[in-house]
């Protein structure tokens, strides 16, 4: 009897075991994918990508074991919207989820790269600083973030206002391990939300600490004003001849007792106190005097930046002292440019305005300092009576970055570049410390520096030095050659 031949929809043994191997292969990546997917999934938040309670723990256990072989402090910030959930009721859900998109980037930006800011609640953020020098560093990261957040924020259908509760604790002072340091952190905001919200609060500790620091801080700053007992020094900004067109003058203040204060700590310490307008008017008019003499000596007209801080620019006697400044140093006005931060525009626009229209009628000029990194739209541009773009640092030195996978600011630079030219602006690259920046700067249209390439701080003396040379050198350049004729 012959054999019956298989049926054509049935398959050898081997090849169905063949199959399910395949599909046992595919499960178990697909069990993998899902693992990898869920690690991730449980370590950060799902809306902004932000680490998550867990890995916040994490970083500040490593960040506390780190500091005690080195030596520094570690702090924590707790931060949390107030009346949020009353606010959150009147969005749906697109406007919602923007509105928290919107504050993650805002408040990013004011963090340094060390820094990590987590979401640990659907009001609540948290920031750890892993690195702390200075014990006052992270309240006035505080207040940055509270300026930042009060800012309006603009959904598609409406605008928004928040504040927020900040609470700060510190190790080792308030905790050795991560859980004490942010519960630490979340007493002290409750304590803010307690007096009303929109408020910083630290743990007794951290507070006792600062603020002993600040008292002494204040009464050195205070006589250090009173006495003049500050120095200014001068940065170069040069053309892409490396010749001298300007200069930025930056107040500096080294102590007997303190040592040499940064002016990131002393100048928001004056600027609360009042300090601010007696040490910037001593600033105006000292750096005015300079800079009348170094322009009697260059038969170039030659520009004098100084900042301006918020608390100056709104004070009702500023445009006075600006116009006082002039006029007993005779440097013309169209010589001097005051550098402002967007952030100081949009604090009291309507204020800022007035007062840069009454300064450009005296014939000042106007700079934005560190463009690009503010909150604000574009529209000031128009605006206001800008007349410089200082492009930022921070995206000069991101022009070539070193770590694999960071995305280059070369377009950003180019863009603000653009904007300058197309609006007839001036525009300085500011922090351009290789030969690499200045060249690809320039390719991009910008032939205006500020940096250590081109000359690091220097006091008034050593730089009348370098313009006297440079003027020589031009000089010399415009003379007849001194050689003989053949025949003569």
């Amino acid at each position: 009897m012959a054999p019956v031949p298989p049926k054509q929809d049935e398959q050898h043994p081997s090849m169905q075991a063949l199959d399910l191997l395949d599909e046992l292969t595919k499960a178990r990546a697909e069990l993998a994918r899902l693992k990898v997917q869920l690690e991730v999934l449980r370590d950060q938040d799902p809306l902004t990508g932000l680490p998550n309670r867990i890995r916040l723990a994490d970083r500040t256990g490593q960040a506390i074991l780190r500091a005690r072989r080195q030596g520094h402090q570690v702090a924590v910030l707790f931060i949390e919207l107030d009346r949020f959930k009353t606010i959150n009721q009147t969005l749906d859900f697109a406007d919602a989820d923007e509105l928290i998109l919107q504050l993650t980037r805002r408040m990013g930006v004011l963090l340094g790269p060390g820094d990590t800011l987590a979401r640990v609640g659907s009001d609540q953020f948290a920031v750890l600083l892993p690195e702390v020098l200075d014990s006052l560093e992270p309240m006035r990261l505080a207040q940055a973030m509270l300026d930042a957040i009060r800012i309006p924020f603009r959904l598609a259908s409406r605008e928004v206002r928040l504040t927020a509760s900040i609470g700060i604790s510190s190790s080792p002072q308030d905790g050795d391990d991560a859980p004490t340091l942010q519960k630490e952190a979340e007493n002290a905001v409750d304590r803010a939300k307690a007096g009303g919200g929109n408020a910083i609060q630290c743990t007794t500790l951290t507070l006792s600490e600062a603020s002993f620091e600040r008292q002494q801080m204040e009464t050195y700053l205070g006589e250090a004003v009173h006495k003049q007992d500050m120095q200014l020094v001068y940065q170069p900004q040069v053309t892409a001849d490396g010749d001298i067109f300007g200069m930025e003058a930056l107040v500096r203040w080294e102590h007997p007792v303190l040592g040499v204060v940064p002016p990131s700590k002393f100048v928001p310490l004056a600027e609360e106190n009042q300090l601010i307008h007696a040490m910037g008017e001593w600033i105006l008019g000292t750096a005015c005097r300079q800079a009348a003499i170094w322009q009697s000596m260059s038969p170039r007209p030659l520009k004098l930046a100084v900042n301006v801080s918020a608390v100056q620019l709104v004070h009702p006697r500023w445009v006075d002292s600006v116009a006082r400044a002039l006029r007993e140093s005779r440097l013309p006005p169209s010589c001097l440019e005051l550098e402002i931060t967007e952030s100081i525009l949009l604090r009291n626009a309507r204020t800022s305005h007035a007062v840069l229209m009454d300064l450009k009628a005296l014939g000042v000029q106007f700079g934005i300092d560190d463009f690009g990194t503010g909150y604000s739209a574009l529209s000031y541009l128009q605006q206001l009576p800008i007349d410089t773009l200082k492009i930022d640092q921070i995206f000069v030195r991101g022009m070539f970055p070193s770590q694999p996978g960071v995305v280059s600011s070369l377009p950003i630079v180019q863009t603000i570049v653009n904007l300058g030219r197309n609006m007839g602006m001036q525009v300085v690259a500011e922090g351009v410390e290789t030969a690499e920046q200045r060249e690809a700067l320039a390719e991009l249209g910008c032939y205006r520096f500020q940096g250590y390439f081109m000359g690091r701080p220097m006091e008034a003396a050593e730089l009348t030095q370098r313009l006297e040379r440079q003027i020589n050198s031009a000089f010399t350049a415009l003379l007849p050659s001194q050689r003989q004729e053949p025949g003569a």
